[in-house]
């Protein structure tokens, strides 16, 4: 099969630069167009373009992909991974095979912008990645294959996108050869169904500690990376980046602190269940494990509430 590559974050290079090892080179690759990034606003390439020009691939960085910039390359099909645009019609009707998406969930549940991270925030056990014929409907196309991965149970979503971005190449892969055979077919998605995954707003990364414990230890991992779980040190801005749920050293209130000023900060949550701070961030300060975060106050923790 004869591909043009459409992708633009590093989980695009992981697996383009997989693909290409493994089965070869695409004919083309098209990203996003470079834009000014960081403090200083450097012009910058996304990272599949970067790795293009590394390769000495051609590439097309592009603010809309049309069918005419596909034209002197003529593709058996197009394979997109988070490339960052909504195709056109006649994009999607250019490869003589197919347009394919790697998309990060078992379709139909997940359709959108934040399948791993809303399927960890909703303490999902399993995940995975599909193959999907494109369609004008976002994620609503038939499926090629799926590959299926268990979201281990203190999983960052940082961390299953990792491994999901090895799952991806490898599903790249075996859908390319199926092709190659000719012996193939593509299986509708059962719209009934059918779950959305939204983009991450980052008004969501506020803790309601009013939440069972469990709920926000999801949402702890769901926003690890970014935008990172916050909450207030009485006023003080504060990120959560990991915590765990254990048996309560005490009962506590929604918010409630309990500490033993040296080892473990407990909070309070919904459902008289509590949640142990393990790597957290006070604003302008650095970011550590709980045990030197406690260690700066010399024994003498003097904050009482999480929250508002």
């Amino acid at each position: 099969m004869k591909y043009i590559f459409l992708g633009s974050p590093e989980i695009a290079v992981v697996i383009l630069k997989k693909v290409c090892e493994t089965y070869g080179a695409p004919l083309a690759v098209v990203t996003q167009t470079a834009k000014a990034t960081g403090r200083g606003q450097k012009i910058a390439s996304t990272a599949v373009g970067q790795f293009a020009r590394e390769k000495g691939l051609p590439l097309i960085e592009t603010d809309r992909v049309t069918a005419e910039q596909l034209q002197p390359y003529s593709p058996d099909v197009l394979l997109v991974v988070a490339f960052g645009q909504i195709l056109k019609s006649d994009v999607l009707a250019f490869p003589r095979v197919a347009p394919l998406n790697v998309h990060a969930s078992l379709l139909p549940k997940y359709r959108g912008a934040a399948p791993f991270q809303r399927a960890i925030w909703n303490h999902e056990k399993k995940t995975g990645i599909t193959i999907q014929k494109m369609a004008k409907k976002l994620d609503a196309g038939d499926i090629l294959l799926q590959k299926e991965i268990a979201i281990l149970p203190e999983e960052t979503s940082g961390e299953l996108l990792e491994r999901l971005a090895t799952l991806g190449a490898e599903a790249s892969i075996e859908a390319l050869r199926l092709l190659d055979t000719g012996k193939y077919f593509f299986t509708p998605q059962d719209e009934s169904l059918a779950t959305l995954a939204p983009k991450i707003d980052k008004s969501e990364a506020i803790i309601d500690w009013k939440q069972p414990a469990e709920k926000i230890f999801d949402q702890v991992r769901a926003l690890q990376p970014w935008p990172v779980a916050e909450t207030t040190l009485e006023s003080t801005p504060l990120k959560v980046f990991r915590a765990r749920v254990s048996p309560p050293e005490k009962s506590l209130t929604a918010g409630e602190i309990h500490t033993d000023h040296k080892t473990f900060l407990q909070v309070g949550c919904g459902d008289k269940s509590s949640l142990f701070l393990t790597e957290i961030q006070l604003a302008n300060r650095k970011r550590l494990a709980i045990r030197d975060f406690l260690l700066a106050y010399r024994g003498n923790f003097p904050h009482s509430r999480m929250g508002a």
